[in-house]
C-alpha cells in the first residue's frame, strides 16, 4: 500500500463524500464511507494489522464511484479501496464470499457457478468463423436474465453481429473484490482474436467497464452506443408507456454514457428523468461484490433508489443486468434497454 501513500494523503478529510456513499447512508458510521475507507488505507501502508472489521468496512463499498465524483481535493478511494481489498487478500484476510467467487469462476467460468451451456438463452445463435463485431453477453445476462440477452443477440444478428466460441466471466467480479482476472482476460482476448473481431459489444455495464480498462487492442462499444449510430436502420415502433432511466454507475460516472440510452428510449417511448440522474444517478446497490457479500445493505441501498422513481411510470429502464436483478428483488419493474427495443421491434 505505500505505492499509493501519495494517492491516499490527497484525502483531506472534508467528508463532503459521506452525503454520496450509498453503504454510508444506510449503515450510518463513519469507517462505512470513502473517508474511513481512506483511513484504513492509511493505516495498511503504515504497517497497521488487519481486523475483520476493517475487511467488512473495505468490502461494503458497491465501486459507485459517487466518491470520486464528489471529491472536491481530486482523490480515488475507489482506486484505494481496490487496493486495500488487494492488500488484504495478500495478508491472508479474505471473506468467505470472495472465495465462493473465486472457486465459482475457476469451476465454471462464470461468477454464478452454472455449469449448464453459457448460450443456452439463444433461441437462433451460431458462432460465426470470421467478423468485424462480437457480442460479449456476460455471465448474468447468460445464466439469469436470458431473455435480455437473447433480445440483445436477435437485435445484433441483423449488423453482422456474432457470438464468440467460448466466452468466459470478463473478470470484473474478481477485480473489483481485489483478486487477479489475468487468465480471463486472456482467455477472453484469444477468443476476440479467433473470430477476427475488432470490435466488442456488451450489455453490461461492469463488463463495458472491465473491458474498456484491461483489454486493450480492441474496440469496445455498449449496446447503446452501437444502435444509437444505427436507428435509422431498426424497425421500432412507438409504445404507448411512460419509463425513467436509471444510469448504472459503470457506465454512467465511469465512462460518461448518458446520452446513447436516452436517445434510444426516446424514439420508443416518453423519458421522464429520476431526481437524481446522470453523473448525480443513485446507486442500485448491486456492484462491487456487495449484492454477494451483504445481501440487506445492497437492497436497501436499492429501496433507497426506489425512492426517487419518479410516479406514474410503467418502468425503470436500465442498461445493466445487474442493476435489473438488483432493482427487481426490491418490487421495482426493471426493463433493460434490449428488453425495451425488442419489444418496440414487436418481436416475439
Amino acid at each position: 500500500m505505500k505505492e499509493h501513500l501519495q494517492d491516499i494523503v490527497k484525502c483531506v478529510r472534508c467528508g463532503r463524500c459521506r452525503t454520496v456513499c450509498p453503504a454510508q447512508k444506510v449503515l450510518g458510521w463513519e469507517f462505512a464511507g470513502p473517508r474511513g475507507r481512506m483511513q484504513m488505507a492509511l493505516g495498511l501502508a503504515s504497517g497497521l494489522e488487519p481486523t475483520k472489521g476493517m475487511l467488512n468496512s473495505l468490502l461494503n463499498c458497491t465501486t459507485c464511484q459517487q466518491c470520486v465524483t464528489e471529491c472536491p481535493a481530486g482523490a480515488d478511494p475507489l482506486t484505494i479501496t481496490r487496493a486495500a481489498r488487494h492488500r488484504l487478500i495478500s495478508l491472508g484476510q479474505i471473506a468467505p464470499y470472495q472465495k465462493e467467487m473465486l472457486n465459482r469462476i475457476q469451476d465454471t467460468g462464470n461468477s454464478l457457478g452454472d455449469k449448464s451451456p453459457r448460450t443456452s438463452w439463444a433461441s437462433k445463435s451460431k458462432t460465426v468463423e470470421q467478423s468485424e463485431f462480437v457480442y460479449f453477453a456476460g455471465c448474468l445476462a447468460s445464466y439469469r436474465e436470458k431473455h435480455t440477452a437473447n433480445a440483445a443477440y436477435r437485435i445484433l444478428e441483423p449488423f453482422g453481429v456474432c457470438l464468440l466460441e467460448d466466452e468466459r466471466c470478463c473478470g470484473s467480479p474478481l477485480f473489483r473484490l481485489g483478486m487477479d482476472a489475468k487468465d480471463l482476460i486472456e482467455h477472453n482476448s484469444s477468443q476476440i482474436e479467433k473470430a477476427g473481431a475488432h470490435t466488442v459489444i456488451v450489455g453490461c455495464a461492469g463488463c463495458y467497464s472491465m473491458f474498456k480498462a484491461h483489454y486493450p487492442g480492441f474496440n469496445v462499444l455498449h449496446i447503446s452506443e452501437f444502435l444509437a449510430d444505427r436507428l435509422e436502420k431498426i424497425p421500432f415502433n412507438k409504445l404507448d408507456i411512460s419509463v425513467t432511466y436509471h444510469d448504472p454507475c459503470h457506465l454512467g460516472r465511469t465512462h460518461g454514457i448518458y446520452d446513447a440510452p436516452r436517445k434510444i428510449i426516446e424514439t420508443i417511448c416518453t423519458l421522464v428523468e429520476m431526481e437524481n440522474s446522470r453523473d448525480q444517478a443513485n446507486c442500485c446497490g448491486g456492484g462491487g461484490g456487495v449484492r454477494l457479500g451483504y445481501p440487506e445493505l445492497s437492497g436497501s441501498i436499492a429501496e433507497n433508489l426506489a425512492e426517487k422513481i419518479p410516479e406514474n411510470i410503467d418502468y425503470v429502464v436500465t442498461s445493466c443486468p445487474l442493476c435489473s436483478r438488483n432493482l427487481s428483488d426490491v418490487g421495482i419493474n426493471v426493463l433493460d434497454l434490449a428488453d425495451l427495443i425488442w419489444r418496440s421491434i414487436g418481436e416475439d
